[in-house]
């Protein structure tokens, strides 16, 4: 009896052994498809292999750059001392919260009933350093909202760059989407001709993998079947890329808006040569709010580098931000004895608040309160002597 129910038990473990893993797999399904036949994934087939990195990267505000509404994305709101921000010709825009919908409400004194009520449906920018602004659909036009969210001191303002007295609203066009989503289908996908509608079943928020590595469908069917294939295979590998390849891959984003544009918005793919989609020189010095690309490239440690690039410093997996200890790590692989000409005591190791001091934007300015307009100061990326 014995020995049978052994014998049972080795068949049991040896043909569990040899059925195939990919089985325990779910279904690839596709959240988003480019015209051009490109299919965007889910992360959940990443997290398969790559769970730490997923789990990482979502922390970032790459991944938290755009989302549909949704209740973790509506707390820090809530903590607003007020629920509304009044504009220059005495109107009021309110904000009203039910479940995991928001709306902005417009009013007039003696602010009875709303002459204007607006849904809330997606939040754009990551919350960890100025705030969100907030967009909503009129059909398939996608428009932004007259009032942001202000994250350092906790209240709602004007949005950056509306005037002082009420505007409905402002178009968004597939050149701000292309900075804030992995992918959104216009309406005219083929044209480099900017609208504002899209199709709304189309969309894949936040900065996932898919837009630094390409398309994925296939290195995650390849690494189903082998498993024990640790080397990633049919998949974008910056290792091969050369080094403008790869300040091209983030200067799509951190290079500014752009002067003029080639080819239509979510025509670039990794590896592309940046120059043939979009004209990133802009007027004047860059600024240190959208032209991070621009200040490095100015910078004495680039220049004299080979093979410097903006991975060089950050880790685009984590979320890194304000950890001065890692940031001054790095300053020190290339500086190990740097030579002051000044004593800076008690100062040594901080690199990072000496040589890429934080600065006023003259792009980038918010209005808190009726009567304020102040610049919003973010860290240069031109590493100099100040």
């Amino acid at each position: 009896m014995r020995i049978g129910f052994f014998c049972s038990l080795v068949v049991y473990v040896f043909i569990s052994a040899c059925t195939p893993y990919t089985e325990t797999y779910a279904p690839i399904e596709a959240i988003g498809v480019h015209p051009n036949k490109t299919v965007y994934i889910g992360m959940e087939s990443c997290k398969e292999c790559h769970a730490t990195l997923v789990s990482d990267h979502i922390q970032t505000a790459h991944w938290l750059t755009s989302s549909k509404i949704n209740s973790p994305r509506l707390l820090p709101l809530l903590e607003a001392e007020k629920n509304y921000f009044d504009l220059k010709d005495s109107t009021r825009l309110s904000y009203t919260f039910q479940n995991e919908t928001l709306a902005q409400e417009a009013s007039r004194f003696p602010f009875a009933a709303p002459f204007l009520v607006n849904s809330i449906e997606i939040i754009i920018g990551s919350g960890t350093k100025i705030g969100n602004s907030f967009l909503g659909w009129e059909d398939n036009s996608l428009y932004q909202l007259q009032g942001s969210f202000h994250l350092p001191s906790k209240q709602w303002m004007n949005s950056p760059g509306f005037p002082p007295v009420f505007q409905a609203k402002r178009s968004i066009f597939p050149r701000c989407l292309e900075c804030h989503t992995t992918y959104a289908q216009s309406e005219n996908w083929q044209s480099p001709i900017p609208i504002d509608r899209y199709n709304k079943n189309n969309i894949v928020f936040g900065i996932d993998c898919q837009r630094c590595h390409g398309e994925v469908v296939e290195h995650v069917k390849h690494h189903r079947k082998f498993p024990l294939d640790s080397t990633g295979k049919k998949i974008v590998r910056y290792s091969n890329f050369t080094q403008q390849q790869r300040i091209d891959m983030c200067a799509l984003c951190h290079s500014g808006v752009g002067d003029q544009i080639f080819q239509p918005s979510f025509s670039f793919t990794p590896g592309d040569e940046l120059r043939k989609f979009l004209n990133t020189q802009t007027t004047g010095a860059p600024d240190v709010h959208s032209n991070q690309v621009g200040l490095l490239t100015l910078s004495k440690c680039f220049l004299e580098s080979e093979d410097m690039d903006c991975m060089t410093c950050h880790n685009p997996h984590q979320n890194e931000r304000e950890n001065s200890i890692k940031f001054n790590a790095r300053c020190i692989q290339c500086h190990a004895e740097p030579k002051h000409t000044v004593s800076l005591v008690g100062k040594e190791l901080d690199c990072i608040e000496c040589h890429m001091p934080v600065q006023n934007s003259q792009q980038m300015k918010i209005q808190i309160t009726s009567d304020s307009l102040v610049p919003v100061g973010v860290r240069t990326h031109k590493i100099a002597i100040y």
